[in-house]
């Protein structure tokens, strides 16, 4: 078992909350913060599922390469859930909806294929079209 230091994981927490809910992460930035030499894909694929405990996601959904030219997107998924109403409206949020949905639909392999920036920027595009939501609690009758 990988040990993962917490620092790591909270300093990719906090670059995504920066980044307003999505954040390219470098694999030598990951290397850098956990202090070794190279980075290994047994402690890589340790860093991912920290991460992913702590709700976030990442794409590719699966981490194969660790060398330190790699970088991997960290996400909130929230930032999938969108508003049709908007997207009917706005063709361009449709478009960056089709490309995030089709990038995660990809396999292990295809999804390296993906421009991590551009994935990010996408999302990022779909973050206007969140729904607003209001609740509305039912009044309990005073007769019953």
């Amino acid at each position: 078992m990988v040990s993962v230091l917490t620092s790591t994981l909270n300093w990719v927490e906090d670059t995504v909350n920066k980044k307003s809910g999505a954040a390219v992460i470098r694999n030598a930035w990951v290397r850098d913060r956990e202090g070794k030499d190279r980075l290994s894909l047994t402690r890589l694929q340790a860093v991912r599922k920290h991460i992913v405990r702590r709700g976030l996601r990442t794409f590719p959904d699966r981490l194969h390469y660790p060398g330190e030219n790699w970088s991997f997107v960290v996400y909130r998924p929230e930032l999938l859930v969108v508003d049709v109403g908007v997207l009917a409206a706005d063709p361009q949020k449709r478009a960056a909806l089709d490309y995030v949905m089709e990038a995660l639909n990809q396999n292990t392999y295809g999804q390296y294929l993906v421009s991590g920036h551009r994935f990010r920027n996408k999302l990022l595009e779909l973050a206007s079209a969140h729904p607003e939501i209001r609740w509305q609690f039912k009044q309990q009758d005073a007769a019953a």
